[in-house]
């Protein structure tokens, strides 16, 4: 009797350290690279910033972003309504494809840090967190680039230097 009891408590302690073994090197199967956000130009109190998320694994979702930087830290995207290029926050989150990347770009998604504490300020870098349905808390360190940086690969987007947070709206185009 205490065998098949052994059995059935390796069979439970083995099935829960493979399910925590895998969680763990899903995780691992996240890479934020080319993460970066352009200085700040006077006194304009948002920011944003870009990356790319490469995953090697199953496909996840990001649900959230945090920063102790500004008093709001979301996922926005651009949308054209009306002729008008507007931004929005992201509802339910940002699918990432399974053996796929995600790119954060000017004119695309991005990490929006609205009401700044201080400027972003070129050569520093900032900290945020972005959290993955299933992959969790992933931190993300930001090189702050120069105002009329394109990226680390000079890739062309959008201004978000006179972005006006009531409607969202983008009267940059």
């Amino acid at each position: 009797m205490e065998t098949k009891i052994m059995k059935k408590l390796f069979a439970v302690i083995a099935t829960l350290a493979g399910l925590f073994a895998a969680t763990q090197a899903f995780a691992a199967d996240i890479e934020i690279k080319d993460a970066w956000a352009k200085a700040s130009l006077g006194k304009v109190p948002n920011g944003a910033a870009f990356l790319t998320v490469e995953n090697t694994g199953m496909a996840d979702r990001i649900v959230g972003v945090k920063s102790d930087l500004a008093d709001k830290t979301e996922l926005h995207t651009h949308i054209m309504e009306n002729n008008v290029m507007k931004m929005r926050p992201v509802e339910g989150g940002i699918d990432v494809p399974m053996h796929g990347e995600l790119m954060f770009k000017p004119g695309s998604y991005h990490v929006m840090l609205i009401g700044l504490h201080k400027p972003l300020v070129e050569g520093e870098k900032i900290d945020v967190t972005l959290t993955f349905e299933k992959a969790g808390d992933i931190p993300v360190t930001i090189d702050v680039m120069g105002s009329m940086s394109k990226g680390p690969h000079g890739d062309a987007g959008m201004d978000h230097g006179d972005m006006k947070m009531g409607d969202q709206e983008h009267k940059g185009h």
